[in-house]
């Protein structure tokens, strides 16, 4: 995403969350109906290249288990880094089991494929090549943890955008950015049914009022994986196809589109998972923070070796004035309503998107650690007279 189509975003909230985590551990629980908050980390083929941890995070009141996953394939980074962000989190009423890197060894070289080939392709195979395949450990792990959940997200990262019918090169059917993939039906064999179309279309409704450029709204695409001229077959060994065919889960692919930042793409992809979380019922406090420019920092603050969390939060924003952007082009474009701004504006001017964008890196940099729950207002004077 360009920088402008950022400081667009920044200056449509008008107040721009900043945001100081300290870190806080839960404590360790047993199983996910017990009543206080806990939280218990197992840790599975230990010291070896496909060691998976595995954290559980049950709430103080009863109720569903969502399943998250990152890291299937190591070339979608923000998948294991948004999975991550939901590792130390408490919750109210619910239960979350996380798991941030299912395939580390595709993870380290930073490719598609783990040992054993294409992990997200694995799930339906048979005894005798699954005795054979080094990945079936995971995944035999991966569908143990399925029927602990009521839920179950499986996160990712693809090239452009789809699209239900053809836009453009970058916008049409073939691609999959900025979707939630899913079945809208599925019939059990008892007559009942599970329709996880109508919880991504929920998700995907909540996800987009949070996401100001529509450019960027997740799109529902069905896949028909089970149907005879579906295009999809391969998607058979999925993971959320195994989940919702064999275990009955509600089950959603969630794609952010490698189009933009990495902190832009955890940050929809954290949005999702938070309209999931509002969806199914599970109450987290609070969940972590979808601002870009907070995750900016969070990942500037791992890098120097601190840890970041989401349990305490600390916010100031930047209040700006009119700012020359196309949400308020009818104003600033028309010269008689122009000049009657500009009147009431000592500076003599109406604000740039840059004069927004410096005072927020000042509340973003460590310049500003000492500065909470202020609002700097950036209105070139107008609110002095």
């Amino acid at each position: 995403m360009a920088n402008h189509r950022r400081i667009k975003i920044i200056v449509f909230f008008c107040a721009i969350p900043v945001c100081l985590f300290l870190a806080t551990f839960p404590l360790p629980f047993t199983d996910k109906t017990s009543p206080p908050s806990h939280y218990q980390q197992n840790k599975f083929f230990e010291q070896t290249s496909q060691e998976v941890t595995v954290h559980f995070i049950s709430g103080k009141e009863k109720g569903p288990t969502l399943l998250i996953f990152g890291g299937i394939h190591g070339d979608e980074a923000a998948g294991y880094l948004t999975a991550e962000r939901y590792v130390r989190i408490k919750i109210k009423k619910g239960n979350l089991i996380v798991v941030p890197c299912l395939n580390a060894s595709a993870m380290s070289k930073g490719k598609r494929q783990g040992l054993g080939g294409d992990m997200n392709r694995l799930f339906d195979l048979s005894g005798t090549m699954s005795q054979r395949n080094p990945d079936a450990k995971v995944v035999d792990l991966a569908k143990s943890l399925i029927q602990r959940a009521d839920y179950v997200i499986n996160l990712h990262q693809a090239y452009d955008f789809y699209a239900p019918r053809w836009i453009s090169r970058q916008r049409n059917p073939s691609k999959w950015g900025q979707s939630i993939i899913d079945t809208p039906v599925y019939h059990l064999h008892n007559g009942e049914k599970l329709e996880p179309g109508r919880f991504a279309q929920k998700v995907s409704r909540r996800s987009n009022n949070r996401i100001m450029d529509r450019n960027f709204h997740f799109l529902v695409n069905n896949t028909d994986t089970s149907g005879h001229k579906s295009r999809h077959k391969e998607q058979q060994g999925s993971l959320t196809y195994y989940a919702l065919t064999k275990q009955h889960k509600v089950s959603l692919a969630v794609e952010a589109t490698k189009n933009c930042s990495l902190p832009e793409a955890i940050a929809f992809l954290t949005i999702a998972v938070n309209s999931a979380l509002e969806e199914a019922g599970i109450q987290p406090d609070p969940p972590p923070s979808d601002d870009f420019l907070m995750i900016s920092r969070e990942m500037k603050e791992k890098r120097r070796g601190k840890i970041v969390s989401v349990s305490s939060l600390a916010a100031s924003k930047a209040a700006p004035g009119m700012v020359r952007t196309d949400f308020s082009k009818l104003f600033w474009s028309t010269p008689a309503i122009l000049d009657q701004i500009v009147k009431t504006i000592p500076a003599g001017r109406i604000t740039e998107p840059a004069d927004v964008v410096y005072p927020v890196l000042l509340l973003c940099s460590p310049y500003a650690d000492y500065i909470t729950g202020q609002t700097v207002l950036v209105d070139g004077g107008a609110t002095a007279i």
